[in-house]
């Protein structure tokens, strides 16, 4: 398995302070991929035939994922909260700061809660979020008692404590209400486009702070961190390589720069580092084992030279184009505020979808999106919007004219 190493960096190379959301840049796109999204998304690609892969398609296959849970496992966004800590240090020590909240806005689809692992993990109080049934209707005297203090309070989600709805506001505003009269710490995370609604709705930003987020994961960034997932405790070091070209992806050219498939992932996931991991790890093949059975010349017994070249092989991924989402052919209007609703909130019972998207029929959408890959729903049907998806879905709504957050 990787590392636990590698998800809580020392060096200084891998800790950036977080920054502005207004100073938030998204890292540019390669120009040749970026005509290629452009024409894929409006389903006109243009049609040539392409270079020859080294390894073609054929001998590659989807990695098992017990592989790929050793070399490329699911981050605990070590580097998030490293950096959460970092930026927030001084504050918190600091017994005459001029702010006494923050306000952390992050992308939608941390499903490592990086607010709340960073909290846990300090061993500050996390303010219990309400059930989500629980909402509709809710008002000020179903606040849980928030005690002033000198301890620092965190609330870890903001999107969880209201519904999209003419009856699911109340609580937030009593929440606002009560952390603009405390007298202690509180640090307040919400998804960016949650953010983006309440300032609209309940004018949020007249009680929090100017937003800050992390630095945007760009090429280098990339590289460092998906280098450090891909430790792990088996023999040799993991080589990844383009299945076209066959170049070692995380080498750099000879002025520094670092492979154009990292630039690629870096611009196509925003700077978003669960993103741009969920679409690394959706690129990763590895080269199909040659079948000796039939073999006359074969012993059945490995040499030590077959021994050799099978680690060898073992130890190398091959990376393939990106993967490029596109919406399936259903109601288009409707499509797009299901997917709205989803990311506003994050997390949504279907039940609650219904209440957030009262039109008619929109519910018998959700298996097609659901098969598509843009929305996943766990046992309970709690759906949320596929975080390797997002690029596609922001890509949608921005296109249609809908209010897009920042990042």
């Amino acid at each position: 398995m990787a590392s636990s190493q590698a998800d809580d960096p020392t060096d200084d190379d891998a800790l950036a302070p977080f920054i502005a959301l207004a100073d938030y840049d998204v890292p540019s796109m390669p120009t040749r991929d970026a005509f290629s999204t452009w024409w894929t998304r409006l389903r006109e690609m243009i049609r040539r035939k392409p270079a020859e892969p080294m390894i073609a398609n054929d001998r590659l296959r989807r990695s098992t994922l017990e592989r790929l849970d050793e070399i490329a496992s699911p981050p605990a966004c070590g580097p998030l909260v490293a950096e959460l800590e970092a930026t927030l240090a001084d504050w918190r020590s600091d017994p005459e700061r001029a702010l006494l909240h923050q306000l952390i806005v992050l992308p939608p689809g941390d499903r490592n809660h990086v607010i709340a692992e960073w909290a846990r993990a300090r061993g500050h109080e996390v303010l219990a979020r309400p059930a989500r049934e629980d909402i509709i209707g809710a008002n000020a005297h179903d606040l849980p008692v928030i005690e002033d203090s000198d301890r620092l309070l965190v609330v870890a989600a903001l999107e969880d404590w209201f519904i999209r709805d003419l009856h699911g506001l109340a609580l937030v505003r009593a929440l606002l209400d009560r952390l603009d009269r405390l007298k202690r710490p509180v640090v307040v995370g919400c998804n960016s486009w949650a953010w983006q609604y309440l300032v609209r709705a309940v004018q949020a930003d007249a009680i929090l702070p100017t937003p800050i987020i992390f630095k945007p994961f760009d090429a280098k960034r990339l590289k460092h961190w998906l280098g450090q997932i891909a430790e792990h405790d088996g023999p040799g070091s993991v080589a990844f390589r383009d299945a076209k070209s066959g170049d070692d992806i995380m080498a750099e050219d000879e002025d520094g720069k670092p492979h154009e498939l990292l630039e690629s992932l870096a611009a196509r996931s925003h700077g978003i580092p669960w993103v741009a991991w969920r679409l690394w790890r959706r690129s990763l093949r590895r080269r199909t084992e040659i079948e000796q059975d039939n073999d006359p010349n074969s012993s059945g017994a490995d040499d030590e030279t077959g021994d050799s070249q099978r680690a060898s092989a073992d130890q190398t991924l091959w990376v393939i184009a990106l993967e490029e989402f596109l919406l399936p052919d259903t109601d288009n209007a409707v499509t797009l505020l299901l997917l709205q609703a989803l990311l506003i909130h994050g997390r949504l019972p279907q039940t609650l979808l219904a209440r957030t998207v009262p039109e008619p029929h929109a519910q018998r959408l959700l298996p097609a999106l659901i098969h598509a890959g843009i929305v996943e729903a766990d046992d309970n049907r709690v759906l949320a919007c596929a975080p390797a998806a997002y690029p596609s879905i922001r890509a949608a709504l921005s296109a249609a004219g809908f209010p897009i957050a920042p990042v």
